[in-house]
């Protein structure tokens, strides 16, 4: 066990970084808008939309991890644009959110419009009242804006005046979490129609699609910081079993979290019939009744509350949930271990601050 930092301090710590990191994000994104109205009002309202989509809301937590990977590293910050070039991670994520949104014709994010459905609605009342033209629209826009910030977590790190072998190994890095997280996507797009599918391949999958982006954050600031080769072993550690745990959460949460704290149904995932830790581990673990209830229930159309229920029951008795649980904490508890198996050691205080980082995301409510 280890001895964290008091919860004032965590939050202290936590808000302030957050706010420099906002500060960094949309002083880079209010020049890419000044930059779109040099070209006219079509790309200043596009740029513009792009600044609001980002700026509505989001947990920080890439960005956030650059500047403590780096802060655990050396303490004296010598690098003028740190929290625009921690921002990179950020815009990656927030392309594939676009992306992710058209994919699950989702119509909200973060309280407000997608982005292919703020495009769309705004196609029917300026252009032509077309429902059909206007999806069209709509798609073609998410897919450009996605496309756009995609090139944008890019174009930040060349922005930020690097020096030029760091610039070239976060460059790095930033491509091949891009690369990884398609190849992620790829495989749970696939796993839906395998039967087959065991924990260790879904792991996989949620390395590719979730860990590498917190992996590649945490690698991005230990090498502003010039850290050695073992800090950054034990930062890739901790950044993909963290961020397997965080996604494990999330599936439990997903099916029995409390939608007034989540903001998010818990139902969602078994009317869909995704694949998540807890059907895994639930078709591992159920007898044969319990298996022709999933099998049954499973993503039905129309299905009811009650026999949403019937599915959270299968779950709870053939030991599901408590597995996935276990698989959680196990994956934690390696994750944290990895940060105390360096040289030079990390800075405590930030060392510290990873650590209650990843139990504020693992056992998060939300």
């Amino acid at each position: 066990m280890y001895r964290g930092l008091e919860v004032s301090d965590f939050k202290s710590i936590m808000n302030s970084e957050i706010a420099r990191v906002n500060e960094a994000l949309d002083e880079y994104l209010q020049m890419r808008v000044e930059a779109g109205k040099r070209l006219g009002p079509v790309h200043e309202f596009y740029y513009g939309n792009i600044r609001e989509y980002l700026m509505r809301g989001g947990k920080r937590l890439r960005p956030v991890m650059v500047v403590s990977a780096y802060k655990a590293v050396r303490e004296d910050v010598s690098l003028r644009y740190l929290y625009r070039a921690a921002c990179s991670i950020e815009m990656l994520h927030n392309g594939s959110l676009l992306h992710d949104d058209l994919i699950d014709h989702d119509e909200v994010r973060r309280g407000g419009p997608t982005f292919h459905a703020l495009y769309r609605e705004w196609y029917k009342k300026h252009a032509r009242d077309d429902n059909a033209k206007a999806i069209d629209f709509g798609m073609a826009m998410a897919v450009l804006g996605g496309d756009s910030l995609l090139n944008m977590g890019a174009q930040i790190i060349s922005a930020s005046e690097l020096p030029s072998d760091i610039a070239f190994e976060c460059l790095r890095y930033y491509q091949t979490a891009y690369q990884e997280l398609a190849d992620g996507v790829l495989l749970e797009m696939n796993m839906v129609n395998d039967p087959h599918v065991t924990s260790d391949t879904y792991l996989e999958m949620i390395r590719l699609k979730t860990a590498v982006l917190f992996e590649k954050s945490l690698l991005m600031g230990a090498t502003m910081a010039r850290a050695s080769e073992s800090q950054k072993k034990a930062l890739s550690q901790f950044g993909i079993r963290t961020g397997q745990a965080f996604q494990v959460q999330d599936d439990i949460l997903g099916s029995f979290g409390d939608e007034s704290v989540t903001g998010k149904s818990a139902e969602g995932d078994i009317r869909e019939g995704k694949k998540t830790m807890l059907v895994i581990e639930a078709y591992r673990l159920a007898d044969e009744s319990q298996r022709r209830i999933l099998d049954t229930l499973l993503g039905k159309d129309g299905m009811s509350t009650e026999e949403v229920e019937q599915v959270r029951d299968v779950f709870r008795d053939c030991g599901a949930l408590d597995s996935a649980n276990e698989i959680m904490e196990r994956l934690l508890a390696e994750g944290q271990g990895a940060l105390s198996q360096c040289t030079p050691e990390f800075r405590e205080e930030y060392k510290q601050f990873l650590l209650d980082l990843s139990n504020f995301l693992i056992h998060r409510t939300y």
